[in-house]
């Protein structure tokens, strides 16, 4: 199923947050270093995954693809 939510660009601070805190929900990118974090917590189980492209985190957090299936 597509997830249809907008992607959020956030800070690093703000994305740890969603992590530790699980909320707000939603889709959220960040830029750490040479690697791009996508967080999907539109569950509240802030899924994390780390790319190196952003357009491939952009798309797993549209839900094109599974990481590691």
């Amino acid at each position: 199923m597509e997830k249809k939510l907008k992607t959020q660009r956030v800070s690093s601070a703000f994305l740890g947050r969603v992590i530790e805190h699980r909320i707000p929900s939603g889709l959220f990118l960040t830029k750490e270093g040479r690697k791009w974090v996508a967080v999907d917590n539109t569950t509240r189980d802030a899924w994390t995954e780390e790319f190196s492209r952003k357009r491939q985190a952009v798309r797993w957090l549209r839900g094109k693809f599974e990481v590691g299936v």
